[in-house]
């Protein structure tokens, strides 16, 4: 049985956890910060099993429980002081608390209100990132067009703007891709959790890490970058060029300051 609409509503509690914590992080010094860490760590492990298969609810509980106390970012792994120490035992205990609660409901729960996101991690995840090398030349290690040093010549459509040029336009850009209807993968920098893809519904600006986003055909490639860039490749070109085609004089100019 695949246990979705359980699964996302204890990752809407993450995210109103971790919310809730960078909220509170100026007035502890920082150190709440740490709840905010391990609430989005969770929901990032919660993201892995979205339409896996599980016997019972219960089973999906036990998966759950037994990557509680796995974790990837440092100051989790290394508490800094004793009220990090309480802040991540603390935040484990009301996320197994409401984990409880789910499973104990008896009514229907309602249908949470959150994104597809599924984490791709282990063979899946390295089928996908080496056909991100060989369609796109993308690797997760480096930058790519316009910010290589030698463009992908093999791919004949492409340009690029800067992303201010192209943030009144996301709506349309979203449309032109089907989004939220149908599913595309990303795939970006990622330094301390598993090497992973994402399958979702959502084209995110940079928030922090270098992504490349493509249909699940691998006819076309989005790239958001550090420096503000946001690459078109394959087929998607045409329509792109057609939208932003007031902004013409600005493609495939490098303006960041």
């Amino acid at each position: 049985m695949i246990f979705n609409n359980i699964i996302n509503h204890l990752k809407r509690w993450c995210l109103n956890k971790a919310e809730i914590y960078q909220k509170a992080y100026v007035g502890y010094g920082g150190v709440t910060y740490v709840g905010y860490q391990v609430a989005y760590e969770l929901e990032f492990k919660l993201s892995t099993l979205i339409d896996k298969s599980f016997e019972s609810v219960g089973d999906l509980k036990t998966e759950i429980l037994n990557f509680i106390d796995v974790h990837y970012e440092p100051s989790v792994l290394k508490p800094q002081n004793d009220l990090a120490k309480h802040i991540i035992q603390k935040t484990n205990q009301e996320f197994c608390i409401f984990l409880e609660e789910l499973k104990s409901q008896k009514e229907p729960l309602e249908l949470a209100d959150v994104p597809y996101t599924r984490v791709i991690i282990g063979s899946e995840a390295i089928s996908l990132q080496d056909k991100f090398r060989s369609v796109w030349g993308y690797v997760n290690t480096s930058l790519w067009f316009p910010l290589m040093g030698n463009e992908p010549e093999e791919i004949s459509e492409k340009f690029f703007v800067m992303f201010d040029y192209l943030e009144p336009h996301m709506k349309e850009l979203e449309q032109i891709i089907g989004l939220p209807q149908v599913h595309i993968y990303s795939y970006g920098e990622n330094f301390l959790r598993p090497e992973n893809c994402v399958e979702t519904v959502e084209l995110i600006e940079y928030g922090g890490h270098e992504t490349i986003y493509t249909d699940k055909d691998f006819s076309w490639a989005i790239y958001f970058s550090h420096e503000n860039t946001v690459s078109f490749a394959g087929s998607i070109v045409p329509m792109v060029k057609d939208l932003l085609s007031d902004e013409k004089e600005h493609w495939d100019k490098f303006e960041w300051i």
